[in-house]
């Protein structure tokens, strides 16, 4: 199997991915609360089982650097291989430390800029679907932005799914977009 539908395939199971691993840490911290936490908050250096989460992060990130690098290779990606170096030293430091919150912020940032630019490009190659892809990106940091400033949660755990479940949709599109051009 050549790298292109490697990347693609895991582009394709990041989700999964994802909702299983979720499911696992959760498992792991039944105090943690999607409307009084960040999902953070179970990486903590104060929790025992901070590994579960800082763990699945760094493996997520990793599998999720391969999909960016196939999807950068074939043109459809520009900041994604980077955001996904960030969500990895989400992992790598816990909250407490420094690097931990502008690598967060960043990964948020640079990941919805890659899918609004990408959308765009996708548009002007005659797939209109890219243009609303590109909207659906500013919508979802827009989003984030008024649930993180209206206070409407306590913790930030639903503005981080918000943006995380647009960023794993935008992966399946663009696995299936490597798989019919290859």
């Amino acid at each position: 199997m050549d790298f292109a539908k490697l990347s693609a395939y895991i582009s394709l199971s990041l989700p999964l991915i994802f909702i299983v691993g979720l499911l696992i840490v959760l498992s792991q911290n039944p105090w943690f609360s999607f409307t009084d936490n960040a999902l953070s908050d179970m990486g903590s250096i104060r929790n025992p089982v901070n590994y579960y989460f800082n763990g699945f992060l760094m493996i997520f990130a990793v599998l999720g650097f391969i999909a960016a690098i196939g999807t950068l290779r074939s043109g459809l990606s520009y900041l994604m291989p980077l955001a996904m170096v960030l969500l990895f030293l989400v992992g790598v430091f816990p909250e407490e430390y420094a690097p931990h919150a502008p690598a967060a912020i960043l990964f948020y940032v640079l990941a919805l800029t890659d899918i609004a630019i990408v959308g765009i490009k996708l548009g002007r190659n005659g797939i209109s679907a890219g243009y609303i892809w590109s909207a659906l990106a500013v919508f979802t940091f827009a989003l984030m932005l008024y649930l993180v400033n209206a206070r409407i949660f306590k913790g930030l755990a639903i503005p981080e799914l918000v943006g995380a479940f647009t960023i794993l949709a935008w992966f399946v599109y663009i696995g299936l977009l490597q798989l019919r051009c290859s």
